[in-house]
């Protein structure tokens, strides 16, 4: 559930082929823990790439636990640039592999999809970026029943992602502004409870970049309702990410 959308000073200004652009990205937060992401794009034309992506989830829940059956995501789409490259949007299909989805003890490939789309705002003086991803489960899970048989477990996970965060450029070095995030959970299939928020994050972030890497920190309050008893009362956010070549 993090955004992999392209943003336009990403594109190789050298090599065989200048074309090609790519990035390694690592981040860590409250809530989903260590994932590295990884993307790249191919320029089609002035205005058009083909996209490719990936994150490797490492929350053990996501999984079968231990470290096995790791929540994957891989997709593609297109970015298309407007304004000069100035904004950008990022439609992508992705493909869900592990066991969050399907809800069932063991992991299943392609479990699952995610459409999503990033757009990226990146001028001298100003950032920001939109992203929305819809997490659809597509198969449903299967657990241990009686007598040694699998059994197909009745409710599925859905999970609607989406934040907006904007800033200014101080220089070429810092930048700073606001970042709203939410996660919504709604599952599906027989007997399934209803809907309800994850968590809503809202606070600042600060950005240093230096060539070709940049690190941002995000922390804030988690704004939603929660009882008193629940402790979850903030959040923080660490991205770090290098470009290619």
């Amino acid at each position: 559930m993090f955004a992999l959308g392209f943003s336009p000073h990403l594109h190789a200004q050298s090599g065989a082929d200048d074309r090609v652009s790519y990035r390694v990205s690592l981040n860590q937060d409250a809530f989903f823990g260590f994932y590295p992401t990884f993307s790249a794009g191919y320029k089609a034309n002035e205005r058009l790439d083909w996209t490719v992506y990936g994150i490797i989830w490492t929350t053990p829940s996501f999984g079968t636990g231990g470290g096995g059956a790791l929540w994957t995501e891989f997709g593609s789409g297109v970015n298309i640039r407007t304004l000069g490259g100035k904004l950008t949007w990022n439609p992508q299909l992705g493909f869900l592999n592990g066991r969050l989805l399907s809800n069932g003890s063991y992991a299943m490939a392609l479990e699952g999809i995610v459409p999503n789309i990033t757009v990226n705002l990146s001028t001298d003086r100003a950032e920001g970026e939109f992203y929305l991803g819809r997490y659809t489960a597509l198969r449903k899970g299967r657990t241990a029943g009686a007598g040694g048989s699998l059994v197909t477990v009745p409710v599925q996970n859905n999970f609607l992602h989406y934040w907006v965060n904007g800033g200014a450029r101080f220089s070429k070095l810092v930048s700073a502004g606001l970042h709203y995030e939410q996660l919504d959970s709604s599952p599906s299939g027989t007997g399934a409870p209803r809907g309800a928020g994850v968590y809503k994050w809202f606070g600042p972030y600060v950005q240093a970049t230096m060539g070709k890497f940049s690190v941002r920190f995000t922390a804030g309050p988690d704004v939603m309702s929660r009882p008193a008893t629940d402790g979850t009362g903030s959040f923080y956010k660490l991205t770090t990410t290098y470009s290619f070549p």
